[in-house]
């Protein structure tokens, strides 16, 4: 019987290839982006020549898994483009490893990596010019500006996903949690939350109520009616941020969905001040 507390192999994504063969047939921004999303969430094959400074070979584990050797030196293996230029290789999964592999020139040992690993040795390697993935019929050459340009989105994404958990108020039991609409809806903060949720189809509406926690602490508090997106909630925690931090005294923004117990609790009650297909909903006193 297989010991169930084994480490799995990660799986790979075949919607990477999918998507490649889409962007092939028609190269457009669309498909472009379907690609890149596909590719930020698949772990990619990359050869390798490995140095195990004499020691001995590890062995592989049940999941195909090695644990290298302290000091093990690893050189990926590059491909040139005709006009010299020099490209880390990548492959979506075994059979374009094995495709690749067909002359036994090219027979390497195979290590997995994400797109940030590779994108972070394209940044710092001087001579390399991007990456291929799946070299071959249905290859895809990637140069070194779209994956900077795509890590810089990632990092930045992932550092508002951390300012705003980080300033997300934390409600422990026994508080007493109390939600009033605002007096007074800012255009500087609501403008731009709608301008992201535009472009969310998933959302079809928003709440923006104040939270006060035992009578003291006050932050704000977004009720999205849609599902869980914390990209979403990335691009409207940047989005309001700087009316948040240009505040002579600076006020959190808490996010949650329509359906956690919080976000029924902020919608009750209350109008959305953003509806999918109309936009920004103004109040009465808004238009005075």
């Amino acid at each position: 019987m297989p010991d169930q507390n084994q480490p799995k192999a990660p799986a790979f994504n075949p919607k990477l290839k999918d998507a490649i063969v889409a962007l092939k047939a028609e190269n457009n921004p669309k498909n472009l982006n379907a690609v890149l999303n596909e590719l930020v969430r698949s772990p990619l094959l990359a050869p390798a020549n490995f140095d195990l400074q004499g020691q001995s070979a590890p062995t592989p584990g049940p999941d195909g898994r090695v644990q290298l050797p302290p000091n093990t030196k690893i050189n990926l293996i590059m491909v040139n483009s005709p006009e010299g230029k020099h490209y880390y290789l990548g492959f979506s999964d075994w059979d374009a490893v094995h495709a690749w592999q067909k002359n036994p020139e090219q027979g390497r040992q195979v290590i997995m990596l994400r797109f940030d690993d590779f994108a972070n040795m394209v940044s710092k390697n001087p001579d390399a010019s991007g990456m291929v993935i799946n070299p071959g019929e249905n290859s895809l050459r990637l140069e070194k500006p779209l994956i900077e340009s795509v890590k810089k989105q990632r990092d930045e994404i992932a550092k508002a996903l951390a300012q705003q958990r980080a300033a997300v108020t934390q409600i422990k039991p026994g508080d007493k949690v109390t939600i009033v609409e605002p007096s007074v809806l800012p255009d500087e903060l609501a403008d731009p939350i709608c301008e992201v949720l535009a472009q969310a189809p998933g959302v079809g509406s928003a709440y923006l109520q104040i939270m006060i926690i035992n009578d003291e602490a006050k932050s704000y508090l977004l009720v999205l009616d849609g599902p869980k997106d914390d990209k979403l909630f990335a691009a409207v925690a940047k989005a309001a941020r700087p009316y948040l931090m240009g505040r002579e005294k600076k006020i959190d923004l808490n996010i949650t969905t329509s359906i956690s117990p919080l976000g029924q609790q902020g919608m009750r009650g209350s109008e959305p001040f953003y509806r999918k297909g109309i936009g920004r909903i103004m109040d009465e006193d808004d238009d005075e």
